[in-house]
């Protein structure tokens, strides 16, 4: 039995990332990426966490270090090792803020990690996989620049690419036609509408893009529009994933009762970190949904902590963890290699990614 290791301090720090091009999807677009290292601090170990600011939790780098400030107070002098009390504990003292409190989940799963001298996903559960496919996000762009840019994602040993859509429906489709026709069969192509369009459209431009071999297609009606987003899956041939539509346990139950979609993306900074993440997951497990970990602008720390999510779970069948590859300096390294298009965990304690400061 493990002796309770008491959390001592609790630090943060923000870091702002130049991405490599600015950053267009159908609800807006970045140049600039904001994160929050998190560090969990005991006598003998330190875990690493990270948030992230984003528009679909509606959080900032201001509102999460706010929110750090008061969370820390109130988990100090605990004990670290039980991450589920902990978890209860954030969820009484504040209310929402799920990137915040994502940090420092998952700067605690690191700290027991490294405790217990085992990797994270041996924490997390049996159903374990050795690596994972992530697909690499291609932003919204013009026709020519959308080709070149899925060529050389191919060439560099990606073998998935998601594909953003959703502000001009006959342009979509066409960049879809071109983006398959250029980087053949053997590429997963998914495409992601981020709440683009109306019922009608999304049904029409499914139908268009069909015979391009799509993989699934993500939240393509707005978030709080369940019973559209049931009537697009009743009319797709193409699986339908809720994205936006799904951050809360509650929301999950909420999608998989009313049969509104075929999977649903997990991102720990919409649901509040992994322990979160585990709930939702088995809701879906259960209602005969298979999940995908998603990403939000993180650096590695995080996705590390998705990627070790989804290695222990078999239900979570997709990843696009991409995010870092777009970040320029985001102090953080380690963790995970990519390979062939999958990314391969480090064989070290916790999430073995380390942190410039």
């Amino acid at each position: 039995m493990l002796i309770p290791m008491n959390i001592r301090k609790i630090d943060y720090f923000h870091v702002q990332s130049v991405r490599k091009e600015p950053f267009i999807i159908a609800t807006g677009s970045s140049s600039l990426a904001h994160n929050i290292i998190v560090k969990v601090k005991t006598d003998d170990a330190v875990g690493i966490g990270n948030a992230c600011p984003n528009s679909v939790t509606g959080e900032t780098k201001e509102s999460i270090i706010s929110a750090l400030k008061t969370l820390s107070r109130s988990l100090v002098r605990e004990d670290a090792l039980d991450v589920d009390w902990l978890n209860f504990r954030m969820d009484s003292t504040i209310q929402e803020n799920p990137a915040a409190k994502a940090g420092i989940d998952i700067a605690l799963w690191d700290l027991k990690g490294k405790i217990e001298e085992v990797q994270v996903c041996k924490l997390l559960g049996d159903e374990r996989k050795q690596r994972m496919l992530t697909d690499m996000t291609l932003g919204i762009m013009a026709k020519d620049r959308a080709v070149k840019r899925a060529t050389r994602y191919k060439e560099e040993g990606f073998r998935a690419l998601k594909v953003k859509i959703g502000l001009d429906p006959k342009r979509d489709v066409e960049i879809i036609k071109a983006i398959r026709e250029t980087v053949g069969e053997d590429i997963i192509i998914r495409v992601d509408a981020n709440q683009g369009y109306d019922v009608e459209t999304a049904i029409q431009v499914i139908e268009k893009i069909a015979p391009y071999k799509i993989e699934q297609i993500e939240q393509p009606v707005k978030w709080d529009d369940l019973d559209g987003l049931r009537e697009v899956k009743e009319n797709s041939s193409i699986p339908i994933t809720a994205d936006e539509a799904v951050k809360t346990s509650e929301d999950a139950r909420k999608v998989v009762k009313g049969k509104c979609a075929d999977n649903i993306n997990i991102k720990l900074m919409k649901c509040g970190g992994i322990t979160r993440a585990l709930e939702i997951n088995q809701i879906a497990q259960e209602g005969g949904m298979n999940t995908m970990i998603g990403c939000m602008g993180e650096n590695r720390i995080s996705i590390a902590a998705g990627l070790h999510f989804a290695l222990s779970k078999d239900n979570v069948k997709y990843a696009d963890l991409d995010s870092h590859f777009s970040l320029i300096d985001d102090k953080t390294e380690g963790g995970f290699s990519f390979k062939e298009g999958y990314l391969v965990p480090f064989d070290v304690s916790g999430f073995g990614v380390e942190v410039e400061i």
